[in-house]
């Protein structure tokens, strides 16, 4: 599973056998638990986290109450796999977007569109949304250039 952060405007892809299988919309920490708990349920699978590592400074265009609720929800996602024993791997933006063009001088709505476009033309069957994008641009980054379990 590999996590935007943002609890209200983030999302989460589920990959299974180095393969994307679906996105969701990050919500509440109650939905992501049901679905967890789904996903521990498959004996095929080994489970584990990636979740986007926030910087604690976030620039001169978003406010430092937007960057506290990031890094709050970052926390809570790192909480609650680590109380259900679910290894985290943590990784930042700049690595995984480093391999993308176009982003260069971009930022807020313009960047996050930018993503989006990227994601879309990568993974068109899976019709990502502004909401999901970030999460499944990381899991490629994830799949192609992370040395992991060939399960997870």
């Amino acid at each position: 599973m590999v996590f935007d952060p943002s609890l209200t405007h983030g999302g989460y892809a589920v990959i299974y056998k180095g393969e994307v299988i679906s996105l969701h919309n990050l919500g509440s920490l109650s939905d992501l638990l049901d679905h967890v708990i789904e996903l521990e349920g498959n004996p095929e699978g080994f489970l584990q986290a990636v979740i986007e590592d926030v910087p604690c400074y976030t620039g001169k265009n978003i406010p430092s109450h937007t960057s506290f609720k990031l890094g709050k929800s970052c926390g809570q996602l790192e909480g609650f796999f680590r109380g259900r024993l679910i290894p985290i791997q943590f990784l930042s933006p700049k690595k995984w977007q480093a391999p993308l063009g176009g982003l260069k001088g971009l930022s807020g709505n313009p960047r996050k569109q930018k993503l989006k476009d990227h994601a879309c033309r990568m993974y068109p069957h899976l019709k990502p949304t502004l909401r999901q994008a970030d999460a499944l641009l990381m899991a490629d980054f994830f799949i192609n250039n992370t040395n992991r379990d060939a399960n997870s």
